[in-house]
């Protein structure tokens, strides 16, 4: 059984750095996200999406991550697969955003629309044994004996299982600046301001498996 395949750093890298201009938060304060015309896009996505049986049943698991470009008349204009853990899971993928079919509220920069890149990420899990962590909850629990570094080594953790949840930069940031590493802190903040201005949305799809 393949084990779960994980975002690999190298990736990560890359997709920091995706964008046809270097994410500058000085000159993009005014930026406005682009939005999907028919309502809540993640809900949108996500509504007929079930784990494929066979990747369920060999154990594959991990990131599909497309490259959408909305242009400045809110036209989806291109689709470009950026990682793919598997043919099947890619495809599922691809047919969800193929039903994307509306138009869009096209991004704004200074209230100019704006040709914009995105990434959509769907993301694949399997928990064995087990249901899905609650990090936010655990790291209180630290929080409240005063245990501050394990605090920030949840939220490492949340962020290696979630690289694109932009909350758990933002909550790793807090306690760092508690801790006193106020590089780090700053670091995590624009992290978690870039990934809320470049990634369309986050589309889990977990599975639970008994294993003995």
């Amino acid at each position: 059984m393949r084990r779960s395949v994980l975002l690999s750093l190298s990736f990560f890298i890359s997709f920091i750095s995706f964008a046809q201009t270097t994410f500058n938060p000085a000159t993009e304060s005014d930026f406005v996200k682009a939005t999907y015309s028919k309502g809540n896009l993640l809900t949108i996505l996500s509504q007929d999406l079930i784990y494929p049986e066979n990747a369920a049943m060999n154990g594959t698991q991990g990131d599909v991550t497309f490259l959408l470009k909305i242009d400045n008349e809110g036209k989806l204009v291109s689709s470009l697969p950026k990682e793919r853990v598997s043919d099947e899971l890619a495809k599922q993928a691809e047919e969800a955003i193929g039903k994307l079919t509306a138009d869009w509220k096209p991004s704004k920069i200074h209230g100019e629309a704006v040709d914009r890149w995105y990434l959509l990420v769907f993301s694949y899990k399997i928990f064995y044994n087990s249901l899905p962590l609650d990090y936010h909850a655990m790291a209180k629990k630290f929080e409240d004996k005063g245990k501050l570094e394990k605090v920030v080594r949840t939220y490492d953790d949340a962020i290696k299982m979630y690289p694109f949840e932009p909350v758990y930069y933002t909550m790793r940031a807090k306690y760092k600046n508690e801790v006193g590493d106020s590089e780090g802190a700053e670091a995590d903040r624009l992290m978690a301001e870039k990934l809320n201005m470049e990634v369309l949305a986050v589309v889990e799809i977990a599975q639970s498996q008994s294993v003995r």
